[in-house]
Order: C-alpha cells, then structure tokens, then sequence
C-alpha cells in the first residue's frame, strides 16, 4: 500500500511540474501575433466600429495571468469626421488566477496609457456614441432594449473580494467636438490613480486634468462600494 502511495504521489507531483512547465513555456512559444486579425475581426463585428491593434500583443499565464497591448484603435462610422472613437497607447492588465474560481479577483496591475475618448455630434445631432455595438439591421428595424432585470434575489456584486495593487490611467483626453454649435472642447493630461482598492473599506482617488488651461484636481476617497447591488452598478455605470 505504501508503495501504491508514493507511486501516486511521484505521478501526482510528475503532473504538477508538466503543468507548471507549461504553464511557463506556452506563452513564449506561441505566436500569437498571428491571431490578432481574428481578434481585430471579432472586435469589429461585436462593436459595429472599424478595430485595430497596431502594436504587440503580449499574454502571460504566470504567475499572473493577463495582457498587454500597444497602439489600439476603436473607430468612428464613416460619415463621422474624427477617424477614432477611442484609442490607447500602452494598456496591461494581471490577474491571479485561481483566487478566481471562488469569486476573489486580485488584480495587480491595470494600467492604461494615453488613453483617448472623441465624442462627436454630427450637424443632424447624432453622436458618434449611439449605436455602438448594433449592426445596420438592428439601428433600422429594431430599437436597443433595456438588459433584463434580474431576479429580486440577486444582491451585492458578483464577487466575493477584490483586492487591486497598482490602478491607473495616464496620459487621458477627452475631446468634444459639436458640429451643430461649432464647439470643440478638450480635457487633456488626465492622470487617475486609486490605492486600496477593495470591496469593504474606502478607495483613495488622486484625479488630475487640464481643461481650458485650468489644472483640475480632486483628492479623497469613495465608497466602500461593496455593499452595491449589480442593478444598482449598472445605472450607476450607464
């Protein structure tokens, strides 16, 4: 018998090293680069809006799993003047994952450089916003429905905890541009960090920005947003 058990264990730790090996060496022996056309097309067609990613993708599965990518570009419909809706220089993202089969996300790095939102409005009012995601038959023939409600049961958000080492966004503008008044606006060098990130106690929030030449700047905390239902989140978000 005690033979039978170390066998197993020998096995057992045998299966553990081939995964741990591999969970190393896939990410440097796969090309993914080859994908993104599969990725930029199946971008393009969830979103209704031209996608590009100009710069590398690069994926990693341990010890963190995650991304980042470089140059990307989510654009406007043809009829609108700006070429962008959004893009971004530099974005990354790490997540621990087994803390994830149990509802815990523990995320330490979620980065984002150079970020850029144009909202446009077109002469006839129509913004650039408006109908993302829908294809040509839906904006004709079918109005966006609100997303279903679910049950009265459902409370609090749908993970246990969160805990977040490193959360910025650098480098961020805004641009307005209204066509029926001839505005165009500008929020530039938008810097947000938050520190203690998690679900039961507040998130420190340092915001910076420049707007018209005046430097904009919030520093405090909010929440702890745990006790936020998923609705509640939602209409908050949208």
């Amino acid at each position: 018998m005690s033979k039978t058990i170390k066998w197993i264990m020998i096995i057992g730790l045998g299966l553990v090293l081939l995964l741990f090996l591999a969970i190393i060496i896939v990410p440097l022996t796969i090309d993914v680069e080859k994908y993104k056309p599969q990725i930029e097309a199946q971008v393009t067609k969830a979103t209704g809006r031209p996608f590009k990613l100009g710069g590398k993708l690069k994926p990693s599965l341990f010890p963190w799993v995650g991304v980042a990518l470089a140059d990307l570009h989510l654009g406007n419909p043809p009829e609108f003047k700006e070429k962008d809706f959004v893009s971004v220089e530099e974005f990354e993202v790490r997540v621990k994952l087994l803390p994830l089969l149990s509802r815990n996300v523990e995320i330490k790095r979620f980065v984002i450089k150079g970020p850029q939102v144009v909202l446009e409005r077109q002469k006839d009012g129509r913004g650039n916003w408006e109908g993302l995601g829908q294809t040509k038959t839906e904006k004709t023939t079918k109005p966006k429905q609100p997303p279903e409600e679910k049950s009265k049961t459902s409370e609090g958000l749908p993970i246990e905890t969160l805990a977040v080492g490193e959360f910025s966004i650098a480098a961020g503008k805004i641009l307005w541009v209204d066509h029926t008044t001839d505005i165009r606006k500008e929020v530039k060098d938008i810097n947000l960090t938050l520190a203690d990130v998690s679900l039961d106690k507040p998130i420190k929030v340092d915001l910076r920005a420049i707007s018209d030449e005046h430097t904009l700047a919030l520093r405090g905390s909010v929440g702890p947003v745990g006790g936020i239902s998923e609705k509640a989140l939602y209409r908050w978000i949208w």
